[in-house]
C-alpha cells in the first residue's frame, strides 16, 4: 500500500510548464528557466504549492521552491560545497568535522529542492561525491572512532527512505557503532511534506534506551507552519522527540525581525526550539538569497528585544571549507579600561570588581 506521503510525492509538480500551468503565471515572464531547469532540478509537492499565493510573484515561500534566472548569475564567492562536506569527508558517505559528532550522507534526494540548500551543488551533480558507495567503511570508521557520541543523518532529507530502510540503518547503527548515543535526523519533512510523520515513521526510528533522538527541522518563513505541520509537530512532541529548528536568514523571504518573531512564536507553540539561524552559506547559485552580516546583526540584536531567550536561536555563520561555525550575534560590551565595561545597546556602564 502507498503512503499518503508518498502519493503526495508522485504528484509533484517537477517542472516550470508544470508550475505555470498549475496558475503560477507569473512564471512565464521568468527569463532564462529552462537552463536553469537543466542545472538543478525543480520538485515541489501539493501540499507545498498549496501554501504559494499564485499571484504574487514576491511571496516568499515561491522564492524558496521556485526556480530563478538569478541561480546562474556568474558566481562572486559562491562555491559548489562551501562548508566542507567533502574535504571533511572521512569515508564515503561520512563528513567528520567536530571531534564527537559525524554527518551521516544518506541520500541526495529531497520532497522538495529549496532554491538556497548550500548542498544544491553536490546533489545535483552526477558523480555524486557525497553520496557514493554503501555505508560499509562508514560503519567501520564509526566503530574505530569511539569519541563519536552523536550521529546525523542528512541528505538531502533522511525521511525519503521507506520506514523499513530507516529501520535497518538505525539498527546497523546500534549494533555496529556502540559509542553512538546520539541520532539525530535533520529533515524537511515536516515543512515540505508532514504527512510524511506517521508512528509508523516514529517506531522506525526512535530506540527509547538506546538512543536520544533529535529532530532538526528547518521552517524559514511563518507561512509554513501550517495545521497539517503543527500536526505532525505535535506528533514528534508526544513521542517525546526534543525537536530543534534552524532556519537560514534569506533576502527578500524572513529578512525581518517581525517575520522572525512570528516564526518562532508559532514554532514554541508546537514545542519547537530555535537552534540556528544560518547567514546563508556562500553556494554557488544562491548567493542573491545572501544580507550582509550587518544586516543580519541588525535583524538578530532587534529580534532579541522582542523574545524571551528561549525562542532566540543563535546567529551563525558556516565558515567557507569546513572550519565549523561561529557566532555573529552579541558583542553588546565593550571593554573601556581594567574592570569597566560599556554595555552598548543600552548606553550603561557596567563596574567588574575583582
Amino acid at each position: 500500500m502507498v503512503d499518503h506521503w508518498q502519493e503526495e510525492l508522485r504528484r509533484a509538480v517537477s517542472s516550470v510548464a508544470e508550475l505555470a500551468g498549475q496558475g503560477f503565471a507569473f512564471l512565464d515572464a521568468s527569463p532564462g528557466l529552462a537552463a536553469v531547469e537543466a542545472r538543478y532540478r525543480t520538485l515541489v509537492p501539493p501540499y507545498y504549492l498549496g501554501l504559494i499565493e499564485k499571484e504574487n510573484p514576491e511571496d516568499p515561500i515561491a522564492k524558496i521552491a521556485f526556480p530563478s534566472s538569478l541561480e546562474l548569475d556568474e558566481p562572486k564567492a559562491g562555491r559548489r560545497d562551501p562548508i566542507g562536506d567533502l574535504a571533511k569527508k572521512a569515508a564515503p558517505r561520512l563528513t567528520h568535522r567536530y571531534p564527537d559528532r559525524a554527518l551521516l550522507h544518506v541520500t541526495n534526494l529531497c520532497p522538495m529542492y529549496c532554491r538556497f540548500c548550500f548542498r544544491k551543488n553536490l546533489m545535483n551533480e552526477r558523480e555524486e561525491d557525497l553520496y557514493r558507495g554503501d555505508f560499509e567503511e562508514a560503519f567501520a570508521y564509526l566503530s574505530a572512532h569511539p569519541e563519536i557520541e552523536e550521529l546525523i543523518l542528512t541528505g538531502g532529507d533522511p525521511w525519503m527512505l521507506g520506514d523499513d530502510r530507516l529501520r535497518r540503518l538505525v539498527d546497523d547503527v546500534a549494533a555496529r557503532a556502540p559509542a553512538v548515543k546520539r541520532f539525530r535526523f535533520h529533515t524537511r519533512m515536516p515543512v515540505t511534506l508532514p504527512m510524511r510523520v506517521t508512528e509508523s515513521l516514529l517506531d522506525a526510528i526512535l530506540r527509547p534506551g538506546r538512543f536520544q533522538t533529535i529532530v532538526v527541522t528547518h521552517f524559514n518563513h511563518p507561512n509554513e507552519v501550517s495545521e497539517l505541520a503543527r500536526e505532525g509537530l505535535r506528533r514528534l512532541r508526544a513521542r517525546g522527540v526534543l525537536t530543534l529548528n534552524q532556519g537560514v536568514l534569506l533576502k527578500g523571504v524572513n529578512d525581518d525581525a517581525k517575520i522572525l518573531r512570528q516564526l518562532y512564536l508559532s514554532l514554541g507553540e508546537e514545542g519547537v526550539l530555535p537552534y540556528y539561524l544560518h547567514h546563508c552559506d556562500l553556494v554557488e547559485g544562491g548567493e542573491h538569497f545572501r544580507t550582509t552580516i550587518d544586516e543580519g546583526r541588525a535583524i538578530w540584536t532587534e529580534l532579541r528585544g522582542t523574545l524571551p531567550g528561549y525562542f532566540i536561536p543563535e546567529y551563525i555563520l558556516d565558515t567557507p571549507g569546513g572550519g565549523g561555525k561561529i557566532p555573529l550575534g552579541g558583542n553588546f560590551v565593550r571593554q573601556e579600561a581594567e574592570g569597566r565595561f560599556a554595555l552598548v545597546r543600552s548606553g550603561q556602564e557596567y563596574e567588574d570588581p575583582r
